[in-house]
């Protein structure tokens, strides 16, 4: 009896930890699968976050803990990272990626949904929001990524991008993607700059280059007009041109920028991030 007890005591335990760690599921898509966790209740409306290049859902966990209470948040692990699958035979265009959103939330049993992309989640959300399969109420753009298009800028951009891109496909790819990403993690706190090193250190490096060969491509990139509620939280040193290109692709958005982050606003200053993230969706 003794024994019963104290296994009642620790499945009272563990049970808590697990719900406030979420609930884990898999989504198909193509043969393969992609993982996802979900917080809330399954009536509140949706909230998809969406990481950046070489991440994973785990990088969310500041913005979790505050929008599980009010939302349905669903964070998922892109293809080819984290804990979803990295096919070696397919190509990581945006499209995949935005397909695997679509999977999540249908899965999920979501038709409607706000989301809250990191980095390379803004190309991500702009090609869901191209395709038109799910209902996109708002979106947050996080030091979202932006592929130049004009000559000048895309000369420019050449000039880091192709040796870069050289490296990466060579064997000490590890060292070129550590050296690229250096100047995006100054003011990360010391725990979350070895959680982002670590995964630098593990990502599959098929994902790596077959992602970043399409990131420019042009049909993810061509002018189009997106007329939702759009928030852009930017660091200052990612911030020229993007007011323009809002502009003329998001005409709705809210350009915010901030002097005191680099790459990882949400990282940096979650309760800045979080405080804002919530006056929007609450709009």
């Amino acid at each position: 009896m003794r024994l019963f007890r104290l296994v009642l005591v620790l499945l009272a335990v563990a049970l808590p930890a697990a719900a406030k760690d979420g609930d884990s599921r898999y989504a198909g898509l193509d043969g393969f699968l992609v993982h996802y966790k979900a917080w809330g209740k399954a009536d509140a409306p949706a909230v998809i976050l969406i990481h950046g290049f070489t991440l994973d859902q785990s990088f969310w966990t500041p913005q979790i803990r505050t929008l599980a209470g009010r939302y349905r948040v669903i964070a998922m692990d892109s293809p080819g990272h984290g804990d979803s699958a990295k096919p070696a035979d397919v190509a990581y265009t945006m499209e995949l990626y935005a397909r695997a959103v679509e999977a999540v939330a249908a899965d999920a049993g979501v038709t409607r949904a706000a989301l809250i992309g990191h980095s390379m989640g803004l190309p991500v959300i702009q090609t869901v929001l191209r395709r038109g399969r799910l209902a996109v109420t708002k979106a947050v753009f996080i030091d979202g990524a932006i592929w130049p298009t004009d000559p000048a800028a895309v000369a420019e951009h050449d000039k880091t991008w192709v040796p870069f891109m050289d490296s990466l496909r060579g064997p000490d790819h590890r060292v070129a993607m550590q050296q690229f990403f250096q100047g995006f993690m100054p003011r990360l706190p010391p725990d979350w700059r070895k959680a982002v090193e670590a995964n630098l250190r593990a990502y599959d490096h098929h994902m790596a280059v077959s992602t970043l060969e399409h990131f420019g491509a042009p049909d993810v990139w061509a002018p189009a007009r997106f007329e939702l509620p759009v928030l852009a939280l930017y660091a200052e040193m990612s911030s020229p041109g993007v007011k323009e290109w809002l502009a003329a692709h998001y005409p709705r958005a809210r350009l915010v920028v901030w002097a005191d982050v680099d790459h990882f606003p949400q990282l940096e200053q979650p309760r800045r991030v979080n405080e804002a993230i919530l006056k929007f969706l609450r709009k």
